[in-house]
């Protein structure tokens, strides 16, 4: 009897020990562990979603803008704006020469003749091909008036001269404006996507 009096007095003190998994602390101390990994999940989903929608964002803003009718309008109007003054500079240095200033003018006049027609073909994005196409059949016609001028046939010459220039000029001026038309428009449309999506 004293035998298992003994183990039977042990056994009753070890159920009589608290259990340390049923302890406030310890369930306090695991419901904040959940609780935390919980959170970090909810901020890695959020912060997944935030990166999918940013990777959507910026493929759509990828699509480069087609201009219209309104552009190409805008741009031509500024061509004819601008012809005076890319003239004035591509003919800069004709203005000594000599005779003067017969020979700027000659320059002027050829430049003048093509530039505008050219920079429409431009700002339609058509190519420099395109742009001679459509001046070689004028060049002769636009340059007449200086076929029997002295000395002959070098003012003639520097007007046919810069009538190709100017048809150069024209179509590079026109691709570059309606280029930077579409890249504002461009611009605003991501800026737009941007501030919409952070709403």
């Amino acid at each position: 009897m004293t035998m298992y009096s003994g183990s039977s007095e042990c056994y009753w003190k070890q159920r009589a020990k608290p259990n340390p998994l049923k302890s406030p602390r310890t369930i306090a101390f695991l419901a904040f562990v959940i609780i935390s990994l919980s959170g970090i999940k909810l901020r890695l989903n959020s912060h997944e979603r935030f990166e999918e929608q940013q990777r959507v964002l910026v493929a759509e803003s990828m699509i480069r803008p087609t201009p219209n009718e309104e552009n190409y309008r805008l741009c031509e109007s500024n061509m004819r704006d601008a012809l005076r003054i890319e003239c004035d500079q591509l003919c800069s240095g004709e203005t000594m020469s000599i005779p003067r200033p017969t020979m700027f003018r000659s320059c002027h006049h050829g430049c003048s003749r093509s530039f505008y027609s050219a920079a429409v073909v431009g700002c339609r994005q058509g190519t420099e091909e395109d742009a001679f196409t459509k001046m070689n059949s004028e060049a002769n016609s636009s340059c007449s008036r200086y076929m029997n001028i002295e000395p002959r046939p070098a003012v003639q010459s520097t007007c046919k001269k810069y009538y190709r220039e100017g048809t150069k000029r024209g179509r590079q001026m026109g691709i570059e404006f309606i280029d930077g038309i579409i890249d504002t428009e461009w611009a605003k449309r991501q800026d737009n996507k941007l501030t919409t999506h952070m709403l």
